[in-house]
């Protein structure tokens, strides 16, 4: 963190399905405790964060929207530069254009480009790549625990992680060539800022550890995942960008 002046969070940091410390507020307010610990421990740094399956819940994307909202300027998100579309060939992604400032906090995204670099939570290959698909996709993911904590779904979790099923299920679904290809493939379809010469592109949602694999002339990252039994490496990379 120190060496870097921009942070991207990938998204999929917080689960809310399988909160140990409480459903609803209650964990709403750790998740964003825990991040503005690190944006104040680095005013200086522009910190963004993008949309993952796993914390899309409604009520937690208000609460990222209030937490980053006296530190994002107006100008920053200008009507020209956001894109939305609900056709299929684009999906529900937000497309923003950003003014990298220092200091400055941008929420509520599903893909940003710096220079060269495409970065994206990865789970837009999801639900078919259309609008409603991914919005069925992420909805999985968007209740609370109806008991306590220490339920019986966290210890069935907590069985699967140590029988290591979910290493298992997340190498069937996500092979690393055709999972490359499904995200060039997506962003083929969005405007052509986001897309065109691009040289790396940084997701997340898979679970596999990808130190730069090389497909169709692109290198693809990603960081794996902060989960028992799976390999993690925050992607840290040169790109140059206009402040």
């Amino acid at each position: 963190m120190e060496a870097s002046n921009v942070c991207v969070w990938g998204g999929d940091l917080f689960d809310f399905c399988w909160s140990r410390i409480g459903g609803g507020e209650v964990s709403r307010k750790a998740a964003i405790d825990w991040l503005e610990a690190w944006r104040a421990e680095f005013p200086d740094k522009t910190f963004v964060y993008l949309t993952g399956n796993h914390d899309a819940q409604a009520a937690f994307r208000e609460s990222l929207e209030q937490w980053a909202r006296p530190h994002t300027q107006p100008e920053d998100l200008s009507p020209s530069d956001t894109h939305s579309d609900d056709s299929d060939s684009t999906g529900s992604a937000q497309h923003v254009r950003l003014p990298i400032r220092p200091g400055s906090v941008h929420v509520g995204l599903d893909a940003i480009r710096l220079a060269d670099t495409l970065m994206v939570h990865g789970d837009v290959i999801e639900g078919g790549r259309h609008s409603v698909g991914l919005d069925q996709y992420r909805n999985r993911w968007a209740h609370e625990p109806a008991t306590s904590p220490a339920n019986l779904q966290n210890g069935l979790y907590d069985a699967a992680v140590t029988a290591r099923l979910h290493l298992a299920a997340a190498g069937v679904a996500h092979r690393r060539r055709s999972t490359c290809l499904r995200l060039l493939h997506w962003a083929r379809q969005q405007p052509d800022w986001m897309h065109q010469d691009i040289g790396q592109v940084v997701f997340g949602h898979t679970h596999r550890c990808l130190g730069g694999v090389h497909v169709a002339g692109i290198d693809f990252y990603n960081a794996g995942a902060a989960v028992k039994h799976v390999k993690f490496e925050p992607v840290v990379l040169p790109v140059s960008v206009s402040v």
